[in-house]
């Protein structure tokens, strides 16, 4: 008897694949890290979070956020000063992110845009002065600093992606009071060997790492879901601090491949096969953040081997075979999971990019054959806080769907030769 295994785990046609009995345990591990099985278990209210990202905050103590690709963040107060006549100005300090940022793209009063790239909308102009630092800054913002007593050449905010909103009042312009302000950026640079120049990758199967991907011209805004997730896992600051060597170059290369694949669209044109739009929190875990990254690409991350591997959402046709030669005892078929873990339909929320990123159901993906057969429909809740378009938040539902009914997993002890897979 011969059985053909799924190579790599993140096969799209399964979910479950044979493995070593002794080995399989820690293989495992790294097969949960993904949308789904997050999705399967316990967890908070994720649809309030995502909503709440537009919302300006007011608190002495808050986590810091982490910006993949493009989002509208509502960022955190972390100053506030009244100066001139009759206390005429209100200044502002609002930090949007715990790193360097791309750029800004917009701001937004409530559901009023009042600033669009490099300019004010309409007379906002006359009340309203917004200076933007992107992170990089090596000093205090000029204007504060000569307006204000407390604010000093030493509030430098290193790191830190801020505005500073200078408000003059008007009773007419600010009648509903201070506004809930926010701002639409494309966030974290990241890393593209694609687009590196040069042929110095880093080399995880020799061991080198070369001084090319230190060079910050080499970093780009990029709504790649792999490489975003890469870049989390190497993040000495808010990630893993995983060194680049521990990193399988070769899964990355294909997983930033599929994530780009060009999509043909039934209403016409195309679109990248995935992308990574939204937020970190750094309160999270940081199992929990990958998680949410992994599912802008109904991905897996897997650790094999002293190394992690990331695979996007792609069916992987059989590679290996596993015949009487390599059993060393009785295999075991589970051919159904339990019913808490069954479903037959996807359906979820995302923060709609054509709504002004506001938070909105996307269509639910359902099954008849799957639900008939199950009794009655059954639907797993995915939020997809990472995915910002209707059509690919579709797309991904309907993936998980689909894994919904690769149920039969297969537990062969094998001898040392399984470890090639």
């Amino acid at each position: 008897m011969a059985i053909t295994l799924i190579a790599g785990i993140a096969s799209m046609a399964g979910a479950a694949i044979a493995g070593t009995a002794w080995s399989w345990a820690a293989f495992a591990l790294g097969a949960g890290l993904s949308l789904v099985s997050r999705a399967l278990a316990p967890k908070l209210d994720m649809g309030s979070q995502m909503g709440g990202r537009s919302v300006t905050a007011r608190e002495a103590a808050h986590s810091r956020k982490i910006v993949y690709g493009r989002a509208r963040i509502g960022g955190n107060i972390v100053y506030l000063e009244s100066t001139g006549t009759d206390n005429k100005y209100l200044w502002l300090v609002i930090a949007v992110a715990g790193h360097e940022i791309d750029a800004y793209e917009s701001v937004w009063f409530n559901d009023k845009k009042i600033w669009d790239g490099g300019s004010y909308v309409g007379n906002w102009g006359s009340y309203v002065n917004i200076s933007f630092h992107e992170g990089d800054q090596t000093t205090a913002d000029s204007g504060l600093v000569a307006a204000s007593t407390k604010w000093t050449a030493d509030h430098k905010l290193l790191d830190t992606a801020y505005m500073v909103v200078k408000l003059t009042y008007d009773v007419d312009q600010f009648a509903q009071g201070l506004p809930n302000i926010s701002t639409i950026i494309r966030g974290k640079k990241v890393y593209d060997a694609h687009k590196d120049s040069t042929s110095t990758y880093y080399e995880s199967s020799l061991g080198v790492t070369t001084q090319r991907e230190n060079d910050p011209a080499t970093w780009q805004w990029s709504q790649n879901p792999s490489l975003c997730v890469r870049d989390y896992l190497i993040d000495t600051k808010y990630g893993l601090a995983e060194s680049v060597n521990n990193i399988l170059r070769s899964s990355i290369d294909t997983a930033t491949n599929v994530c780009n694949q060009d999509v043909e669209l039934l209403a016409g044109g195309n679109q990248d096969r995935y992308t990574i739009n939204g937020v970190l929190d750094t309160g999270s875990s940081i199992k929990n953040n990958i998680e949410q990254m992994l599912g802008s690409m109904i991905g897996r991350l897997v650790y094999s081997g002293g190394q992690f591997e990331i695979h996007a959402g792609k069916y992987v046709a059989p590679a290996f075979t596993v015949d009487e030669s390599v059993a060393v005892g009785e295999i075991t078929v589970q051919t159904k999971q339990s019913r808490r873990n069954a479903y037959n339909g996807v359906k979820g929320v995302f923060l709609s990019e054509d709504d002004n990123y506001i938070l909105a159901d996307y269509p639910a993906q359902i099954s008849t054959s799957y639900a008939t057969a199950d009794g009655d429909p059954i639907y797993l809740d995915m939020a997809l806080p990472f995915t910002t378009n209707n059509i690919r938040a579709q797309r991904i539902a309907k993936l998980a769907l689909f894994r919904s009914r690769q149920q039969e997993s297969i537990t062969i002890p094998c001898n040392l030769s399984a470890l090639r897979f």
